[in-house]
């Protein structure tokens, strides 16, 4: 499967890079997408039928696990691509309205 971030998922990755100095050492933690692995993921329903999943990642730079760490949206498209749509740290916000990732989702 090939991985590929879009233009929100960057700047938002951009934006928390500024207070977590190690969140790509986290998103390293993504690579295992690649090769079909779906880590502490769930579907997300009301999507209109497009396959996308909510993931939880750890935090390193705040020291804590994946309960408190990231959160991260993603499509799955045709089978065989991977996009990376939303990143945010769930201790600044607790959640994303669905209207929102249908949005960015549907864009791709």
């Amino acid at each position: 499967m090939q991985l590929i971030q879009t233009p929100e998922f960057e700047a938002q990755v951009k934006q928390l890079r500024k207070t977590y100095r190690q969140i790509d050492i986290d998103l390293a933690l993504l690579s295992v997408l690649e090769e079909g692995v779906r880590p502490q993921d769930n579907r997300l329903q009301n999507m209109g039928g497009m396959e996308v999943y909510k993931a939880r990642l750890p935090n390193t730079s705040a020291r804590v696990g994946t309960r408190g760490g990231f959160r991260v949206v993603y499509r799955v498209k045709d089978g065989t691509v991977i996009l990376l749509l939303l990143i945010w740290a769930k201790s600044r916000t607790v959640n994303i309205p669905d209207s929102e990732i249908r949005r960015v989702a549907s864009q791709y």
